[in-house]
């Protein structure tokens, strides 16, 4: 059996959920070459199959080890990245230099006999790196991004919801808008489009149709998008006031003489105001003086004179109370550790430090 012979028969298991299958096609595969870049994507593939999602990460990174110059597993790296560990700031710089190696010219190793394939890699470089930059709070970059895959790929539904996350990232509703019905117009099920079209609609305040809006990205696709978990302001001021209870007491000792407020969104004029501006889809925001670093300086005798969480935007993001409890915890967390230069991992996972 040919190599291509054992990988087409290899992804056709795949594709039935003949695991047990896949997994024979592709020994057969490896006995042919076992160093091919398509045997490492396709060993991989395999191992997401088995929902062994982080022994995938381990193989995807081994692969780009030892064949650093292939394109086509660097971004299956970076995309288990992403999509396992949410790591951007492990993922960007693969997704970066892929960009730079496509701008000189670079062919990917894509293979095949689809003239399109090298387009379509590109594109997709192009998009997951546009939402990488976009998740790392450069919603600039972000557009760029998606511009480079609008360009290549001008009938894309996907491109065009890229393109309309990045205006919504930079507080340009209408062009938001725009990009949203072309990406519907291009594709009537495109449940990325809808979901976006109720964040915009949040934003502006009109909530029926935000919430129409989400009702068709998730009946569209339910594996993926939920309709948003709705309460009462009273019963989210509880969850945060229940939250505020779970911080330490010393840190709530500091947090007496600090408002700690609720709103639907922020407000498009004060966002626009910061270079680049803050998403109006964020979940928190701290205002006030940032702590003194001189030596020595108490860093908790300083804190911002407001913290509010964004109650709609944090709905969005839950099925249920219970996640919406989780994450109204976790986002007022992130606004005091991050004001105090904690990052998220030092304050959520280890605890926070010793302030006595």
């Amino acid at each position: 059996m040919s190599l291509s012979d054992a990988i087409d028969e290899a992804y056709e298991a795949l594709y039935s959920d003949r695991l047990p299958a896949a997994r024979e096609a592709l020994a057969r595969a490896q006995q042919v070459d076992a160093k091919h870049p398509e045997v490492r994507l396709l060993e991989i593939e395999v191992l997401e199959a088995a929902d062994e999602a982080e022994e995938a990460v381990v193989a995807a990174e081994k692969a780009v080890l030892a064949l650093p110059k292939s394109m086509l597993l660097r971004l299956k790296l970076a995309t288990l990245l992403l999509d396992v560990y949410d790591d951007v700031p492990g993922a960007r710089p693969h997704l970066e230099e892929l960009a730079v190696r496509l701008d000189k010219g670079e062919a990917p190793d894509v293979g095949g006999a689809d003239a399109d394939a090298p387009r379509d890699f590109a594109v997709e470089v192009w998009l997951t790196l546009a939402d990488a930059r976009g998740s790392d709070h450069d919603p600039k970059a972000a557009l760029a991004a998606a511009e480079r895959a609008v360009k290549l790929a001008p009938t894309d539904a996907a491109a065009r919801v890229a393109l309309g996350s990045a205006r919504f990232d930079l507080c340009d509703l209408d062009e938001a808008d725009k990009c949203v019905a072309q990406a519907i117009d291009r594709d009537p099920r495109c449940a990325d489009a809808f979901w976006l079209r109720g964040r915009i609609h949040t934003v502006r305040g009109d909530h029926a149709a935000a919430d129409k809006a989400f009702a068709r990205a998730a009946q569209v696709d339910p594996v993926r998008f939920a309709v948003p978990v709705r309460v009462e302001e009273d019963a989210f001021a509880t969850l945060m006031e229940e939250s505020l209870e779970e911080l330490p007491a010393q840190v709530r000792s500091y947090l007496k003489n600090i408002a700690i407020v609720v709103a639907d969104v922020p407000e498009l004029a004060e966002v626009k105001k910061n270079d680049p501006p803050l998403s109006p889809g964020s979940l928190g925001l701290f205002e006030g003086t940032p702590p003194s670093l001189a030596p020595g300086d108490d860093p908790w005798s300083h804190f911002p004179s407001r913290i509010t969480l964004f109650r709609r935007n944090i709905e969005i993001s839950c099925v249920d109370e219970d996640e919406l409890r989780d994450l109204v915890s976790s986002t007022l967390l992130h606004e005091v550790g991050h004001y105090l230069g904690l990052d998220e991992e030092a304050s959520v996972v280890h605890g926070w430090p010793d302030v006595g």
